[in-house]
């Protein structure tokens, strides 16, 4: 799954608070995540007070990590999952989100337990990852396991858990997948010596904050527990419980949104460390209006990941030829910071960006002039005083155009300006790049008979609200 081994290595540093806020309600209800930057002071991780510099210098690491992690990646192997129904109010889900690092974080319920006295629930944070099929938390019994800074989920005393034996046919995964006599599911992030999580696959209850102030329960979910986790070297306990999955899923796997029955999911994401915002699952997420443009959602060369067809990039309006670059494809991803382009492509768009400037004068640094203290993306500029003739950067995509505004493509800090772009083994349109406009997922759209497995539809959006 699209989850990266520098995403764990990370979230020890940043988090925010979220508290499920249980309620009855009548009407229509929807699930919500809450986005908080990660940068926040809202965060219980704060970093505190780091320099710009440091957090674009994170932002830059966890980007390579997660192409290292969606390009050497081991998942579970693909089985037939069971079609069962599982018990799902029709109504959306509208979960709040929190940004930790470059990745997004919902603090979502699990189980169901006696009110007296405690909760019915417990609340965990998840990393949310649209290239993750599986959704899990790590489980009371784990060893080696994730330090956290809170109780593992204690599965066994949840009245809504169900386990599933190895060989029964609701299994998701193949025999070979058992762990110890039950279900199970492995996957590693990375290389052959990067993190692991094993465990079982059970049958589980989430609960997920209502935009109508109470909450919404989904039973029967298939939820991977996790009791052996290998290779993380947290250097401290970290809020961080496991994954929400909302990849494409594929044979073998059943993502959250088609487990509740909803076929559309959409986000928009901010870049003010001091707005929040929201991801819907449901018929609410669907976009209509003149400004609402779409691309065809396509599979591509990772299984974990959603595509859509990059055709050529323009820097201020201007084409550079790029067709027939990304014949890997081009992914679309929440969990990479930046966005990545196959080292041909990136040559010539860092060509095009260096010629811009260099019609006000203004050079590159290298590496004999580049001062202390500038990030370590490739291309930084000096920025002359009052300088802000900023260029757009334009993804050509099948059908139309994605306008990336200058605040999505350069990182303005003090007396330099940097590029928020990497060379990469492949092509992904980061979050960074995602920034000030809304998305949504359609996953009823498109013509499956030309390999389309949905619509991306986007519209300029004022994304977020005051923290």
């Amino acid at each position: 799954m699209a989850f990266m081994e520098t995403l764990l290595s990370l979230i020890y540093l940043l988090s925010s608070a979220l508290l499920l806020h249980v309620a009855a309600v009548e009407g229509p209800k929807a699930i919500t995540l809450s986005l908080i930057h990660p940068f926040s002071i809202h965060s219980p991780f704060y970093p505190g007070n780091i320099t710009d510099v440091e957090k674009i210098d994170l932002l830059v690491h966890a980007t390579e990590a997660r192409m290292r992690h969606l390009f050497s990646t081991t998942t579970m192997r693909e089985g037939n999952w069971n079609d069962s129904i599982v018990d799902v109010d029709p109504n959306d889900i509208v979960t709040k989100l929190q940004f930790i690092g470059a990745y997004y974080v919902a603090q979502v319920g699990i189980g169901s337990f006696p009110p007296v006295p405690g909760p019915k629930l417990m609340p965990f944070f998840l990393i949310l990852d649209t290239g993750s099929p599986i959704t899990w938390v790590q489980c009371e019994g784990c060893n080696p396991c994730l330090p956290l800074s809170q109780p593992n989920f204690p599965y066994r005393i949840s009245q809504s858990y169900k386990s599933i034996p190895c060989g029964d046919p609701t299994c998701p995964t193949p025999n070979q997948d058992c762990f110890q006599s039950f279900c199970g599911f492995s996957i590693r992030y990375g290389d052959s010596s990067g993190p692991i999580t094993m465990g079982t696959i059970i049958r589980e209850t989430l609960t997920f904050p209502s935009n109508f102030g109470g909450t919404e329960s989904y039973n029967k979910f298939f939820l991977g527990c996790g009791i052996q986790s290998y290779n993380y070297n947290f250097p401290r306990e970290s809020a961080i419980a496991g994954i929400l999955g909302l990849g494409p899923g594929g044979p073998g796997t059943r993502p959250l949104w088609d487990q509740a029955a909803k076929k559309c999911f959409s986000y928009c994401l901010f870049t003010s460390e001091h707005t929040n915002s929201q991801l819907y699952i449901g018929e609410g997420a669907r976009m209509v209006g003149p400004q609402v443009l779409a691309t065809p959602l396509l599979r591509g060369s990772s299984p974990l990941l959603y595509y859509v067809d990059l055709q050529d990039i323009s820097i201020a309006n201007v084409r550079l030829g790029l067709q027939g670059s990304f014949s890997g494809g081009c992914a679309i991803d929440t969990g990479a910071a930046f966005t990545s382009l196959v080292s041909n492509a990136y040559a010539r768009v860092r060509s095009g960006l260096v010629q811009y400037f260099a019609q006000f004068h203004i050079q590159p640094y290298d590496s004999g002039s580049r001062p202390r203290g500038v990030p370590i993306l490739d291309l930084c500029f000096p920025k002359p005083s009052g300088f802000i003739t900023f260029p757009t950067m334009t993804f050509h995509l099948r059908g139309n155009d994605l306008v990336v505004k200058p605040t999505g493509v350069f990182i303005a800090t003090g007396n330099y300006v940097c590029v928020a772009l990497k060379s990469g083994v492949s092509t992904m349109i980061g979050s960074y790049q995602q920034t000030q406009y809304k998305f949504s997922y359609d996953l009823e759209l498109g013509d499956k008979s030309r390999g389309e497995i949905g619509s991306l539809l986007f519209a300029p959006q004022n994304c977020g609200s005051p923290a």
